[in-house]
Order: structure tokens, then sequence, then C-alpha cells
């Protein structure tokens, strides 16, 4: 009797693909309701949303907690991505992750200036042992901001595995958020799948709704091997904001094809969505498709089950099911009634192939030389064999096939043939727009970059310098009634590479605000507290164009 309920138990552990995480652990890191901006796993340019987005009323400054005690163990500070953002351990093995803060509360804002005056940078990557800043549950942590890679107020949360970092979907830990509402069925896409190396572009189904959960698609006539792609999004009750769905299952006749969620993923997984979307209908029309079949080099962890999601038309008549879920369990239903038939529709026998004089095998490394360039590529760059236009031209170097998916880094390095100040590697993408690549040179007189960018590299030049704009106050200018000093700095062309503020020949911490070309500094016990007192502001675009300013200001 005892083996039986064991073996019961075994099965059912096994079958239930989806942890049991602790529901009443964590609590809202906010002190108001949960509104979703963004979840878990939606599909970004270049990644997995790796947490879920608070929308925090359209604003700056709200109070932001800790959702459990634990100790700080990680404090990053960047221009970009995360911007001002925290990292708590916690006794239960995860960790929580608050990012695009605004300012820490006191005792950790302390303990990181310290580190930045020490270090003399704004950057930081800290990580702290267990006894340093120890976190009580609910403890006010910092205020919520819009630093970072942020395109507008909201706090960016997450937890963790802290033994590996594995991402884990929030919502799994019991969070009240209000969903009654069914996901959003868009647009549904037939693919021809016989031809594996060159899959054609996919054909757009014509699907109707039948009720508010239920979807029916035209007949599709076709033979051989094939596959679905699906496009949709998720709305929660209280946001019109679209966003990603959690649960994908397919079915071909009653038997279950592929089933995928977003439970969970590694960090290291995130870049290959290119291989989840089709990426070359999402540079074609910077839409996605999510595909119900794993395209070659698909090794994410998102899967419930090893099948392919090919599908063998069979005889007759048959059909295809699409199940899309969140996790209240609200579900929509597309349904594809299949025939096998010789008349296939005609966009699935177009097949494109890139004109090319270039054949790059996947399982190969190449190293390409020209007169004034040399490439690299190493083997697994691409998932497949593909077709690469590489090209070199008189005062550029030609690397193209847009659609084409990269998943390592391609070397370049371009002869810079003018030793001309202010030059630098630029790009040109298929649209015509150019953005810099790089300025670094080797001892030979060669741009080297490392890139996933495919287009037109050439050398470019940059001969102006950056400039440099009080803000708050003018030259000369008694500011003891302000708090704060505001600069603004803008580059042109290349973009602001290096900056350094001195107040009366002392490193002082200026925070630089990219979205607004400000640097910004509020004073603090670090102020060489003096009547008068020079400001030195020194900084450098990336084509190395450097401009120096001082501006003097008197306080008491």
């Amino acid at each position: 009797m005892k083996k039986l309920i064991f073996l019961v138990l075994f099965i059912s552990i096994n079958i239930n693909s989806q942890t049991n995480y602790p529901k009443d652990y964590f609590s809202n890191p906010l002190n108001i309701e949960i509104i979703l901006n963004g979840n878990f796993g939606e599909s970004r340019p270049s990644h997995f949303h790796s947490g879920i987005d608070f929308k925090t009323q359209f604003k700056e400054g709200l109070d932001v907690f800790s959702s459990a005690e634990g100790y700080v163990s990680r404090i990053s500070i960047k221009h970009g991505g995360f911007g001002k953002a925290l990292y708590i351990n916690h006794p239960n093995g995860f960790t929580t992750v608050y990012g695009h803060l605004k300012k820490f509360n006191k005792k950790i804002e302390d303990y990181i200036k310290r580190i930045q005056y020490n270090k003399k940078t704004y950057q930081i990557e800290h990580y702290l042992k267990k006894d340093v800043l120890k976190i009580d549950g609910n403890e006010k942590i910092a205020n919520s901001g819009n630093t970072g890679s942020s395109s507008g107020p909201h706090l960016h949360y997450e937890i963790r595995l802290t033994k590996n970092q594995k991402a884990i979907n929030p919502q799994l830990f019991g969070f009240d958020i209000k969903d009654t509402r069914k996901p959003t069925i868009s647009s549904v896409f037939l693919y021809n799948l016989d031809s594996l190396s060159n899959i054609g572009d996919p054909t757009k189904l014509k699907i109707k709704k039948i009720n508010d959960s239920v979807y029916q698609s035209e007949k599709v006539f076709t033979n051989g091997t094939i596959g679905f792609g699906i496009s949709g999004f998720d709305r929660q009750d209280l946001a019109n904001n679209k966003n990603g769905i959690y649960k994908y299952s397919t079915y071909y006749n009653n038997k279950k094809i592929i089933d995928f969620n977003f439970e969970s993923f590694y960090f290291e997984e995130s870049i290959k969505i290119k291989t989840l979307i089709d990426y070359k209908y999402y540079i074609k029309n910077k839409s996605r498709i999510i595909k119900l079949f794993k395209d070659k080099g698909n090794d994410l962890s998102i899967y419930l089950n090893n099948k392919s999601g090919y599908i063998d038309v069979e005889n007759n008549s048959s059909f295809y099911k699409i199940i899309v879920s969140d996790l209240n369990g609200n579900k929509s239903i597309v349904k594809i009634p299949i025939i096998k038939s010789d008349l296939i529709i005609d966009s699935l026998k177009k097949i494109k192939l890139f004109k090319s004089n270039k054949n790059i095998n996947n399982k190969l490394d190449y190293n390409f030389k020209f007169e004034n360039a040399e490439i690299k590529i190493a083997k697994n760059t691409f998932t497949k064999e593909i077709q690469l236009n590489i090209e070199s031209l008189k005062d550029s170097i030609k690397i193209i096939n847009p659609e084409i998916a990269v998943f390592k880094n391609i070397k370049i390095n371009f002869f810079n043939k003018n030793k001309k100040k202010g030059n630098y590697l630029a790009l040109k993408d298929k649209d015509g727009n150019e953005s810099f690549a790089t300025a670094n040179l080797n001892s030979k007189n060669y741009f080297y970059h490392k890139t996933k960018s495919l287009g037109t590299y050439f050398v470019k030049n940059d001969s102006i310098p950056p400039s440099i704009k009080l803000n708050n106050f003018k030259n000369n200018d008694w500011i003891s009634n302000k708090n704060f000093i505001r600069i603004n700095i803008m580059d042109k062309e290349t973009d602001i590479k290096n900056y350094k503020v001195k107040i009366n020949g002392k490193w002082t911490l200026f925070e630089y605000e990219y979205k607004r070309n400000e640097l910004f500094y509020e004073f603090d016990s670090y102020f060489l507290n003096q009547t008068e007192n020079l400001i030195e502001v020194f900084i450098e675009d990336l084509a190395g164009n450097k401009t120096q300013k001082n501006f003097t200001f008197f306080r008491n």
C-alpha cells in the first residue's frame, strides 16, 4: 500500500510542471493596487521581459518597500538598463529585484555614495555580503522613478532563484492582480515546413470571433508538413495596455502537439527569442508572430513537452486547435479546419532566396579578408546554414541579410584610411539609418568592432565637440535657495561617452540622465560649503571630441 501511494505521488509531481511557489511570502512592493504595465516573458526587441512592470500612477517618487526580509546583495547604477536597481536576497532562496528607481533610502544611499566617491564614478555594480545592509520585511527601500532604459515612470520587479539567478514569473507568487479578461487573438498564420532550410513567408489566415472565447479560421487546403504561428495579447481588468500571453497549447485531431508557458527562463536564453518569433517577419513588419513549432536552434526551456510542433497533414479532413491562456485561467481558442489537397495556397509556394555570394555553414568558422577589412564569423553564429551578402567596396563593407537572426558577435576590422581626428566606424541599416558603431582603433590603424547588427559599415567623421549649458542657474548667480544643480550636455552626432564634474577642485557625484541630456547634482555632505564656488565640467563624445567649461556660483 505504501508503494502504491508513493507511485501515485511520483506521477502527480511529474505531470504537474509548475512548481508550487509560496503564495503568501512576498508582499506588494507599492502601497497602491497592482496594475501591470508589462508582464513576464513578453517579447521585447532582443529579449524576454524578465519581470513585471507596476504602474506608478504616471509619476515618480512613490514609496517602494521590500517584499520580505533579507539583505541587499547587489546595487546597480547604470545610465541604461534598469538604471538604479536594488537586489535583495531572502532566506527562502529567492531574490527580489527593483528597477528604474529614483532614489534609495538613506542608509542605502549613504552606503553607495561612499563607494561612488571612492571610485569616482556614477555607474557602479556593487555586490554586498550578507551582514552589510539588512532589510526588514515591508521596509521602505527606495522611491520609484524612470531611470535607465525606461520609457516612462514605473517599477520593474523581478523574482529570481538566488542560487542561479533564474527568472521566475512573479505572478506565480500570489500577487492580487485583477484579471477576468480573456487573451485576444489578433492573427493566425500558416507555414510550409517541407523546406526546412528555407521557410517561405507565412500565409495569414482569415479568422472570425464566434463568441467571447472562440475564434474560427477559414479552411486550410494543403498537404505535406505545415506549422502555425499566432499573434495576440493579454489585458488585465484595470488597464488597456497590451501585455504578453502566458501559455500556448496546440492540438491536432485532439492530440496535444506543442505546449509552452512563461513560468521561468534563464537569462542566457533570452537571445533565443529570435527562434521563438518569426524573426524574418519581425524585421519586415515590426510585429511579432509566435511560432507554434520549434525552429532550428530553438532549445528554450519554456516547453512542457519534447514535440516539434510540425504537422504532417492526414487524409481527408482534420483540424488544428490553439489554446492561449493567462495565469488566472482565462482562455481563448482558435479552431482551424484542414483539408488535404494539392491546391496549396499560392503564397506557400513562394520561397524567396536571398541573393548572396557567401554561403555560411553554421558548423564552421569563417575569416573573410579584403583590402580594407576583415570579417570573422564563429561557428554557431547562426542556427542553420544561411546565405550572407558580404561585399567589400571602395570605402565600405557590406554584411547584409537583415532577415537573419545573429546569435554570436561578428568581429569586424575596418581600415581607417584617413587618420582624421573624429573618425569613427558607422553602421547603415537596411532602412538607411546611420548609427555609431565604434571608435576603437588597434595598433595597425584598424577599427575593431564586435556586433550582432548587419548592414553597411563605413568610416564617418564627427568634428563637432559636445555642448555644455547651465539649466537652473546662470554663471556667477547666487543659488542659496536651490538644493540642486542641473547642467545640460549634448552631442549632436555620436552621443556622450564620458563626463566629469569638479566643484572647487574636488570630484563631485553628478548623475547623468541621458533621456533628458542632463547632469544632476543634489547638494549633500560631500559639498565643500564655500561662498564662492567653481564648477569645472569635462565631457567627451564617442568620437573623442572634448569640451571643458568653467562656471562660478555663490552660496551661503
